[in-house]
């Protein structure tokens, strides 16, 4: 029976060569990538059977990673409005941690002259689960009344497309994330969180 690789030794292997890739290249050759991470090149094909392997391991451990990290922020709240909130913070705080993760990615990806399709389809997938789920958590909030009436869809939409536009302005060096994450949250989100009404008191 054939051995099967350590999924725990795979990742280390994939995040030390994600560095070597970043300054060498993604043209660089399975024996050079063997021999900067100082291993056996039959080892290196056991893990991993291409370079391209090596680009979309990375990726996955970055999307699960990232994915476990929010959620976890956001299981700590209780109310729609503060689960948005956690997950600009969350997705924010996780490259904040790691600013040459997304540029690094960006650089290999634009170098590999690789067919990621069903990467990118299967990270997709995963972004409109996670939309949908916000959505439907909106959505029920309002039903409780602790959210006024809105639009789901588009708040949510506006909440994802600022995470992912503060994201590229990290790989540019030109975000200012607190400042506009605390504005949006002032002037969208928070006027959106229902008062509960307080009973009157009898006569």
């Amino acid at each position: 029976m054939p051995r099967r690789p350590d999924l725990a030794r795979r990742a280390q292997l994939a995040r030390a060569a994600f560095d070597v890739l970043r300054a060498r290249g993604m043209q660089i050759s399975m024996r050079e990538l063997a021999d900067a991470l100082g291993i056996k090149r039959p080892t290196l094909y056991f893990y991993f059977p291409d370079v391209g392997a090596v680009f979309e391991t990375v990726l996955e451990q970055m999307s699960q990673a990232l994915t476990e990290a929010v959620a976890a922020r956001v299981r700590e709240q209780a109310h729609p409005i503060d689960r948005l909130r956690a997950v600009i913070d969350g997705t924010l705080g996780f490259h904040r941690e790691r600013p040459q993760l997304i540029a690094g990615l960006l650089q290999l990806w634009a170098l590999g002259g690789r067919d990621l399709s069903a990467v990118l389809d299967r990270e997709r997938r995963g972004v409109l689960a996670a939309r949908d789920a916000l959505v439907d958590d909106l959505r029920a909030g309002i039903a409780r009344k602790e959210v006024r009436p809105c639009d789901p869809e588009r708040v949510v939409d506006v909440v994802l497309a600022f995470v992912e536009g503060t994201i590229v302005h990290h790989v540019l060096g030109i975000a200012r994330s607190d400042d506009a994450s605390d504005e949006l949250v002032r002037r969208v989100l928070e006027p959106l969180r229902a008062q509960r009404r307080r009973k009157r008191a009898r006569p």
